[in-house]
């Protein structure tokens, strides 16, 4: 009976095992994907947002007015700083890396810091420009809708794009103890995820007597009558 049981309840947590295996790889999966996602769209837009002050001027796009390849300081400061630091936060999500949990989780969150920052920055920069070189305004003069282009396509859209994939990145650090996947399922408890129920065995009852099954007892010694020795013959 304990033998039959034994068996009958390994069997059972080598399925409730194998499908908690399946299930953790699935979510593993799933927080990769998700994580990759999110850093190939900060790396899209973080070069866009650290190119587009070189190249904007090609297709009539050029917010300050120089031409194609022009290297100055704004365009360093305010444009290709910020967006090689959201290139690299972005290339630190897409690969993969060790079974660190927490040197994982500290990695995601100063990542995502920097990213926030460097998002802001994207935003703040240009209207901080001339207060801090006194050169008059970033962006050149133009119409309403023409300006609102700049300010969407060179500030406001490349960094707060940035700010938000930050901040995916060090809510899943801080929702989640698990790294990326490493081809490793996650750790289960074997024989103790529950308890093991035996029945008891009903006692078994004696089997009923029957007379005739018995021999007869036979009756004491004395009671016995004495054998009658044979006459001697003279």
């Amino acid at each position: 009976m304990t033998a039959t049981l034994g068996q009958t309840n390994d069997g059972r947590s080598g399925i409730h095992r194998s499908s908690r295996d399946v299930a953790g790889m699935s979510a593993v999966r799933t927080r990769s994907i998700s994580l990759g996602m999110v850093g190939l769209l900060a790396l899209v837009i973080s070069a866009w947002g650290g190119i587009i002050p070189y190249l904007g001027s090609a297709f009539g796009f050029s917010a300050d007015g120089t031409p194609s390849w022009h290297w100055n300081l704004s365009h360093v400061v305010l444009a290709l700083i910020p967006g090689a630091i959201g290139c690299l936060f972005a290339l630190s999500l897409m690969v993969r890396t060790g079974p660190g949990v927490a040197l994982r989780r500290l990695g995601l969150t100063a990542g995502g810091l920097l990213a926030i920052v460097s998002g802001a920055w994207f935003v703040i920069g240009p209207l901080a420009w001339p207060v801090l070189v006194s050169n008059g305004h970033y962006f050149v003069a133009a119409s309403p809708l023409r300006e609102l282009e700049y300010q969407v396509g060179y500030a406001l859209g490349p960094g707060l794009i940035l700010a938000v994939c930050g901040a995916s990145a060090m809510g899943w650090a801080a929702r989640h103890n698990r790294p990326l996947a490493s081809g490793a399922s996650p750790t289960t408890t074997v024989g103790t995820d529950r308890p093991v129920v035996v029945a008891a065995q009903p006692p078994i009852a004696p089997a009923p007597w029957d007379p005739g099954s018995v021999p007869p007892i036979p009756p004491p010694q004395s009671q016995q009558q004495p054998q009658q020795e044979p006459p001697v013959q003279g």
